[in-house]
């Protein structure tokens, strides 16, 4: 078997770590923070322990249901499956599946949903069964997901209140900057393919602790070394020869990088990553001397917040901002406020 250096501990890394090695590889792992997950892990403070962001997954993201399950940690996520809407006032929407077969098995509750009006519900069920006609579309990949619905005549409420809200969600970026063929791929994966496919997992751990230690003894072929940064990658005749990593050559039969990709220049890979560009996602943890909320989870319409997650017994919240490009352009201070 080979011996495979994977350059980076964040979720693409390590995935691809437990993978080889469960596939009898023996892999390295080189990351250079003192903990394991990149932006999908968790910190101390104080008496607290913190996920940097609330990170779930759906029962259709067979490839990280595939880490965890690797790890021995899949029964640490726990699935709802139920869509609770929230709009300005309170009122409350809940989407989730009946007894009719995918792709039918939302009709009950979709058509019970109060933000929306009929002719609206009535659009977007037009458009869903459009992505079933389209996927083989060839141009997919060169519009946006906002320009397709714009073609489907989706009314602009229909837009922001069902459309916007599940997709930037989902691929964390506005609609505007995302490719339609990844709209697709949402709706087809996780709203009509089966009828549990939308659930949606949410650890019952802090995020750290999916990756810890006893964790990768199941799989046994993998050694990690943190506080290790790569340095620079060795390249001659086209080949890897070595990594530089924490003062030290390290050597392997195989190499993956699963750095950022504006680390890539700095180690030495000449590459063209002009199209890249990072999609944030803001986490805004407050806590509470009383309870304040009584679900789970659910979804904010008509605000910056798009999800809210009951992290203790309603006490302490975290609220989330996918596709968050204006709040990072503002400084900390205007944040609090905005």
């Amino acid at each position: 078997m080979a011996e495979v250096i994977v350059m980076g501990g964040g979720l693409s890394g390590l995935a691809a770590a437990a993978a080889l090695g469960s596939a009898g590889h023996r892999v390295t792992i080189l990351e250079a923070r003192p903990f394991l997950g990149g932006r999908a892990t968790s910190y101390e403070s104080g008496s607290e322990t913190i996920d940097n962001c609330q990170h779930i997954l759906l029962r259709c993201c067979v490839n990280l249901m595939d880490f965890y399950r690797r790890l021995g940690v899949l029964g640490e996520i726990k699935f709802y499956d139920e869509f609770v809407f929230i709009e300005p006032g309170g009122r409350r929407s809940v989407m989730k599946a009946g007894a009719l077969p995918a792709p039918l098995h939302f009709t009950g509750s979709f058509f019970g949903l109060k933000f929306l009006n009929f002719s609206e519900k009535l659009a977007v069920a037009r458009g869903l069964q459009a992505i079933r006609r389209e996927s083989s579309r060839n141009d997919l990949d060169r519009i946006t997901m906002r320009e397709w619905l714009d073609q489907h005549g989706q009314p602009l409420r229909a837009i922001e209140r069902f459309w916007r809200q599940i997709l930037v969600s989902a691929v964390s970026e506005e609609l505007e900057r995302t490719a339609a063929i990844h709209g697709f791929q949402v709706f087809r994966l996780a709203f009509l393919a089966t009828s549990d496919a939308y659930q949606m997992g949410v650890p019952a751990v802090p995020l750290g602790q999916l990756y810890r230690e006893e964790a990768w003894k199941k799989i046994g072929n993998v050694a990690i070394r943190l506080r290790t940064p790569v340095e620079r990658i060795q390249i001659q005749n086209g080949s890897v020869q070595c990594v530089l990593a924490g003062g030290e050559s390290v050597r392997g039969d195989y190499y993956v990088s699963a750095l950022p990709f504006e680390r890539t220049a700095a180690i030495g890979l000449d590459l063209d990553l002009d199209g890249f560009s990072h999609a944030p996602i803001a986490g805004i943890h407050l806590w509470f001397d009383r309870p304040v909320i009584d679900l789970p989870q659910a979804t904010l319409l008509d605000r910056t917040i798009q999800w809210v997650f009951n992290k203790s017994e309603g006490r302490y919240v975290q609220l989330v901002v996918s596709a968050s490009h204006s709040l990072t352009e503002m400084p900390r201070t205007d944040v609090k406020t905005h």
